[in-house]
């Protein structure tokens, strides 16, 4: 359920779907929770390395994925831990609904793309 609401947080806070290069990982993490709230696979796709997009609709619907962030209550918090050295970032999500869920970033081609690996 954790990594639900992770993929979930992840996919609902998407305002503006750019891919500019200069936006920080937690500014990623909210467009993909945008993306998601949406149904935007597109803009998903493009703020997830690929190999994460593909393991993402492996396991879960559009539909799954919007349910989860509707039952988180939306971002409530974030937290951001970047490492300029091995070009990685973790952002720390905290939803309405008190759970938690860590998102994993990599910087492919100057921008921060979301990775991921599920428990399932």
């Amino acid at each position: 359920m954790k990594r639900m609401l992770f993929l979930l947080g992840l996919i609902s806070l998407i305002g503006i779907i750019g891919c500019g290069g200069g936006r920080s990982p937690g500014g990623v993490v909210r467009q993909l929770h945008v993306a998601v709230e949406r149904g935007d696979r597109n803009a998903i796709s493009d703020l997830m390395v690929s190999d994460a997009y593909e393991l993402l609709f492996k396991f879960y619907s559009m539909d799954e994925l919007q349910e989860m962030f509707e039952e988180s209550g939306g971002i409530s918090k974030m937290e951001e831990n970047i490492d300029r050295a091995s070009n990685t970032a973790s952002v720390e999500v905290t939803y309405r609904n008190g759970d938690t869920d860590t998102y994993d970033l990599v910087r492919e081609d100057g921008k921060w793309k979301v990775t991921l690996e599920l428990d399932k």
